[in-house]
């Protein structure tokens, strides 16, 4: 059963019961207990139910509206960069380390992190430490200068190998400017760049993710190849991608 599956199914037992508490539900599906809670998670923060302790209940915009008019894909965001947020966020384990990358996605990203998932993060994604405050272990802003953007702000800095120097990341999860099957992964500036290569070079492994309006782009830096990255994570694979074996597609 996919994941989008299972969270209408945990809010159909929900319309019939009422109530449901974690570890039914994780026997039920034949998940763990921690999956469970990241679908709760999920509901959650999608207005559809309430969390409780050791279970949840329906929200009370939710209680009468029609079954089919409360399934879950029907109600996932079509912003891109949410959909591509909400997915990754299945990948982060409990107790994890993180990179967590400046953009918008990541932005996003933050969002979902909840306190039970007992992860540290480390950004320079000034934005997402405003999500963030109480939802970690541990949460490390690394210093440097303040770049500000349209929508989003972060630190920069060429001593970004001196702050990340005393830290074992798990997991390096950040966007690009572009991706390009000759080019490989590339940003628009240099420090993005050394910020990339130390990423890389410190996390076990490398989640990129980037809608589909990033491919067939390059930026002025090159980071690697398009095969540098554990997975790229995206809404949509052009015909010409289809033999990357890391590309995921959402």
């Amino acid at each position: 059963m996919f994941a989008i599956q299972r969270l209408d199914a945990i809010l159909d037992l929900l319309k019939k019961d009422k109530i449901v508490q974690v570890q039914a539900l994780a026997k039920i599906f034949n998940v763990s207990d921690v999956t469970i809670r990241k679908d709760l998670n999920l509901l959650q923060k999608k207005g559809l139910i309430i969390k409780t302790h050791g279970g949840a209940v329906l929200a009370d915009s939710t209680k009468n509206m029609p079954l089919n008019d409360t399934q879950f894909s029907t109600l996932t965001t079509t912003n891109k960069n949410e959909k591509l947020a909400e997915y990754v966020y299945k990948f982060i384990q409990p107790g994890d380390t993180i990179f967590l990358g400046s953009g918008l996605t990541c932005t996003y990203l933050s969002k979902y992190i909840d306190i039970n998932d007992n992860v540290s993060i480390i950004t320079n994604n000034i934005e997402a430490t405003k999500h963030l405050k109480d939802r970690c272990k541990t949460l490390i802003l690394v210093g440097g200068e303040v770049v500000f953007h349209e929508k989003h702000s972060f630190t920069a800095s060429n001593k970004i190998n001196e702050y990340l120097a005393s830290y074992n990341i798990n997991k390096g999860i950040t966007s690009c400017s572009g991706i390009d099957l000759d080019y490989g992964i590339s940003v628009s500036t240099e420090v993005s760049k050394n910020i990339y290569t130390s990423i890389i070079n410190k996390s076990q492994s490398w989640l990129l993710l980037a809608d589909s309006d990033k491919f067939n782009k390059v930026a002025p830096y090159r980071i690697g190849d398009i095969t540098k990255p554990t997975k790229i994570i995206t809404n949509k694979l052009l015909p010409k991608y289809n033999s990357v074996d890391n590309i995921l597609v959402i």
